[in-house]
């Protein structure tokens, strides 16, 4: 059921904290499809570096020259598992 928000006489703070969360709720939703699409893995940035044994600051740079692109999701850095495990590391 649906309820009725009433702008007029609404506070600007409130209004943002309804909006923040609907939208966090959305995002949450969103994730959990995107992750289950295709049974896919979807890793962050700092699991996707522990996977790969390299830093951050190494998956940022490849991310940055298109050599492991990541996908943002939702304000969220994240790398498919899948892309993961077929990355073999470039050559130095």
């Amino acid at each position: 059921m649906e309820s009725i928000i009433q702008l007029h006489s609404m506070e600007p703070n409130k209004f943002a904290e309804i909006i923040k969360t609907i939208i966090k709720e959305e995002l949450a939703e969103l994730h959990l499809h995107l992750k289950s699409v295709n049974n896919e893995e979807y890793l962050t940035r700092k699991q996707a570096a522990i996977f790969l044994h390299i830093s951050v600051t190494t998956l940022w740079d490849y991310d940055k020259n298109q050599i492991l692109p990541a996908r943002r999701i939702g304000g969220k850095v994240l790398y498919l598992k899948s892309d993961l495990l077929n990355f073999s590391t470039p050559a130095a």
